[in-house]
């Protein structure tokens, strides 16, 4: 199959750039892992005209899907955490051909813990859990319990991967099957909230009180990779050139509710900056 891929590439893309070729067999006929297909290829090229170019296909009587991916886009995405599945399947697909080393590369790269790649990773996560667990608080002192309810449902999952992250995993889309055997806490929580009789308002008082502990105890080491940057000059930097810096740009990181509670907690200060359009706040580690 690896010689057919290499022979059989659709226009404008060079055989001669194929960098790596991942099988992916999923777990069970018609899984939706690989979207239902029996066998998946994903073919990294070094350029081609388009990010992405998919094929469904019968080969031996077989549906095959081919997935011929940029190299740059491949990495934005695994790197940027856009769709998981592509994290699994860089990691967990048998590789048949990798010339330079493209796809080892990725897997040394998530695999190295800690590294300033990880700390990144747990510094994003970290900000999604903020802010669903912060919301989570607020619909419940508003009486919205149910909207309160879905948005620590999604608080908890960003917890669970945080814990994962932690603990030198890469999270997969079976998360509360990876936390049960790495952290029992973060699922005994999740069970308290889905599987309980206790009125919705109780469950959420108390995942909101370990939630308050989680956040108090985890926010100065999950900010680590925030404070290595902020430590690269004396200056105080504004939100504005830290959402453009080059770690966070496209991330969707949380950052200015991250910012803001740094600031609460002393991790950060606080600096007033006057300027043209009024006083800019900027921020610098203590």
């Amino acid at each position: 199959m690896k010689q057919w891929l290499l022979q059989n590439v659709p226009e404008g893309i060079n055989r001669n750039l194929i960098e790596s070729i991942i099988q992916v067999t999923p777990f069970q006929q018609g899984s939706a892992f690989t979207d239902g297909i029996e066998l998946l290829y994903i073919v990294i090229v070094n350029t081609c005209d388009k990010k992405i170019e998919v094929k469904n296909l019968v080969v031996d009587e077989q549906n095959v899907q081919v997935r011929w991916v940029s190299a740059s886009y491949f990495s934005h995405v695994v790197e940027h955490r856009f769709q998981r599945r592509f994290v699994q399947w860089a990691l967990q697909g048998e590789l048949m051909y990798d010339a330079n080393g493209f796809i080892e590369n990725i897997r040394q790269l998530f695999c190295t813990h800690p590294s300033s790649f990880h700390k990144r990773k747990v510094c994003i996560e970290f900000s999604y859990f903020l802010r669903q667990y912060l919301e989570a608080k607020e619909y419940t002192a508003q009486g919205l319990l149910l909207d309160a309810y879905s948005n620590m449902f999604r608080a908890l999952h960003h917890w669970a991967r945080l814990s994962i992250m932690q603990e030198g995993y890469i999270p997969e889309t079976v998360v509360w099957k990876q936390v049960q055997e790495i952290d029992c806490s973060i699922y005994k929580l999740y069970e308290e909230l889905i599987t309980t009789s206790e009125p919705l308002e109780k469950r959420l008082e108390l995942l909101l009180l370990a939630s308050d502990f989680s956040m108090v105890s985890k926010i100065k080491e999950c900010s680590e990779f925030l404070f290595e940057i902020m430590k690269s000059r004396t200056e105080p930097w504004s939100v504005a050139e830290l959402f453009h810096h080059p770690a966070f740009e496209g991330t969707g990181i949380d950052l200015i509710l991250l910012l803001e509670k740094l600031v609460g907690r002393s991790l950060l200060q606080q600096v007033l900056d006057p300027t043209e359009f009024g006083v800019e706040k900027k921020y610098i580690v203590i």
